[in-house]
């Protein structure tokens, strides 16, 4: 009988809070998926794993910048988490640098939101002004 994709996503979600190591954790999902003939589903499933876990209060960030961020900027981005979403009870921020960002922040909030705060944006925002005219 097939396992259902939310089943599977509690069990990943359980796995991921016992402390698996994740390279462990991604070759067991990739061999199941194999095994299954379900790999087209590895990105419901991660959604799916998203979504189960911010359903029971864990929020995950991801924070991309330019440079190595601060404590402080953790705990603004924290802070900003908790006003869009009341019932977050936790929240993990996974950290990535990207240079061209340039400078700034993007934020991804458990894969459904995105907040650009980048300069990069901020500059292809103003050539558009340009472009159209409205500078």
């Amino acid at each position: 009988m097939k396992t259902s994709r939310v089943e599977l996503a509690k069990i990943i979600s359980s796995k991921i809070d016992k402390g698996i190591n994740f390279s462990r954790l991604s070759k067991e999902i990739a061999s199941y998926l194999l095994e299954e003939r379900r790999v087209n589903e590895l990105n419901s499933l991660i959604r799916d794993v998203i979504r189960y876990r911010a359903s029971k209060g864990l929020s995950e960030i991801d924070v991309i910048s330019a440079h190595e961020i601060s404590k402080e900027i953790e705990s603004e981005v924290k802070r900003y988490v908790k006003t869009i979403d009341e019932n977050v009870k936790s929240i993990v921020i996974n950290s990535r640098l990207n240079k061209s960002v340039i400078g700034g922040l993007k934020l991804e909030v458990n894969a459904s939101r995105a907040l650009d705060l980048s300069v990069r944006a901020r500059f292809n925002n103003f050539k558009q002004l340009i472009n159209q005219g409205k500078v």
